[in-house]
């Protein structure tokens, strides 16, 4: 039963296990993970070259800027999520052309594994559905852990066998992690514009 409750609720997180390319270079998984992981650790040479500490938590202006731009965001993406699903355009119920977009799923009626091969509605839904998933979890995520993050690190303080833990391992690991699924937004965001703004435009364009 709450197996069943998980996946339904981490449902948009199978926007990950699409695959479309080939390779690690030239597939999806460069949008995924690569890309995110070079800016994540290009933020972690900057922040150190600029003599900052590595923490989420304790820049109170970034993290209330941070905090506003993530209410703002999910709002939009649950927005384009029900416009794409809504859109009425010729070619977007059609494979995506090239290389075809490929999810593993599950029949419902045999119990057997096979390809679901995804349209551009398809892929472009699960794509923003992750990004509001995405932003909704990290934004609860911030406000859950900036309230506590300051009480946890003076009751670390207070104990000098522990007290190590939050500069040294704590705030540099939440920093990495929190900065890694920001990038990864980010990026996805400019995936979805650019299928919005010209693959979806060039499916019109071919129909007309």
């Amino acid at each position: 039963m709450m197996l069943w409750v998980f996946k339904q609720l981490c449902a948009p997180c199978n926007y990950l296990r699409i695959r479309h390319g080939s390779g690690i270079l030239a597939s999806k998984a460069v949008y995924d993970f690569v890309l995110p992981a070079l800016l994540t650790g290009l933020t972690v040479v900057v922040t150190l070259a600029l003599d900052m500490r590595l923490s989420v938590f304790h820049n109170d202006k970034f993290f209330s800027s941070l905090s506003g731009l993530l209410s703002i965001l999910i709002g939009f993406y649950m927005a384009a999520l029900a416009a794409v699903a809504t859109f009425d355009r010729a070619g977007i119920d059609n494979r995506l052309a090239g290389t075809d977009a490929k999810l593993r799923v599950r029949d419902p009626n045999g119990g057997e594994v096979k390809d679901k091969l995804l349209s551009y509605r398809q892929f472009i839904s699960y794509l923003f559905g992750y990004a509001s998933f995405l932003s909704f979890v990290i934004y609860a995520c911030l406000l859950l852990l900036g309230s506590a993050w300051k009480r946890l690190e003076a009751v670390l303080a207070s104990k000098p066998a522990v007290g190590w833990l939050m500069p040294d391992v704590l705030d540099p690991v939440s920093f990495v992690v929190i900065f890694f699924f920001l990038w990864q937004l980010f990026v996805t965001s400019l995936l979805g514009i650019y299928f919005l703004a010209e693959r979806i435009q060039e499916l019109h364009e071919t129909k007309t």
